[in-house]
């Protein structure tokens, strides 16, 4: 994509310190599990999201929080240093939080996120504008919600904590995250949060048939082709960035939905392959 074509997108979310503990087996009660390996990286759903974006071409403003030690220092000029416009990160003071994820062999993982960096909230001093916003947090500042109001797209992940209404017109969501809920009743909990301006929600459900709904109709879309790998962490984000590229790119949302599913399962099978590649390596020295 040219720097011409390219779209000024702004993601709202965090930026985690996730460290995975990838363990031999699943977790049972009161069981005694052993871990092969662990790994500290960048996450979350703000992160995961604007990476993709930023890999797709566009020119991303990431509005988070980052700690003032060192490892928020680390993390912003690397940030910084990817493409990133960090602009928006606002710096507090104390230590980072890390989120630790514990990743069986299926792929299931267990999330462990303190209080406090949950309850986090989000900065803005004055309305920004971008071709699209993107947002996933459960309650929003003043400035942010006039941001929404004014942006040409904006697209929200359904919060599940303490949500608060915010302007969106497409709200995404996981299956996994609602389970046993009626879609008309997940498109009301949307609808009340999303205000008159929702158009559609999207629901995924892993390689599954995800499922678009306005309220009225249902539409389902397949995934060309699905992949089994031991590390979704991030998928889901993934799912939101390929879906906002396709609707800049004026793609129908059905279209774009494929789209986003396609292009998910692509960047699950390409970092698996990477990181069976990485320890194929390192077992040889």
């Amino acid at each position: 994509m040219t720097k011409e074509a390219s779209k000024r997108i702004i993601v709202i979310g965090h930026i985690n310190h996730d460290r995975i503990w990838r363990l031999t087996e699943p977790l049972r009660a009161g069981g005694r599990i052993a871990w092969s390996s662990r790994e500290t990286r960048l996450g979350g759903g703000g992160y995961f999201t604007a990476r993709r974006l930023l890999d797709l071409g566009h020119r991303v403003a990431l509005l988070s929080n980052l700690m003032s030690d060192t490892h928020g220092e680390t993390a912003l000029g690397d940030l910084e240093a990817a493409g990133f416009d960090i602009d928006l990160i606002a710096r507090r003071d104390g230590e980072t939080d890390f989120a630790d994820i514990l990743l069986d062999p299926t792929g299931e993982r267990t999330i462990l996120s303190s209080v406090r960096r949950l309850s986090r909230t989000f900065l803005l001093d004055e309305p920004v504008h971008a071709d699209a916003i993107y947002v996933n947090a459960p309650k929003l500042p003043t400035a942010i919600l006039a941001s929404l109001e004014r942006a040409p797209l904006a697209v929200s992940q359904l919060p599940l904590r303490e949500g608060e209404p915010r302007p969106t017109d497409v709200m995404v969501g996981s299956k996994a995250d609602l389970p046993g809920m009626a879609l008309s009743d997940v498109w009301r909990m949307a609808a009340a949060l999303g205000t008159e301006r929702l158009t559609h929600l999207v629901m995924t459900d892993g390689p599954a048939t995800i499922s678009i709904y306005d309220g009225h109709t249902e539409q389902r879309v397949s995934l060309t082709h699905t992949v089994s790998v031991r590390d979704t962490i991030g998928a889901g984000d993934s799912f939101s960035a390929g879906l906002i590229h396709g609707l800049l790119e004026g793609l129908e949302i059905a279209v774009a939905t494929q789209l986003a599913g396609d292009m998910t399962t692509l960047w699950l099978e390409s970092r698996e392959q990477a990181a069976q590649a990485s320890a194929t390596e390192k077992s040889t020295l």
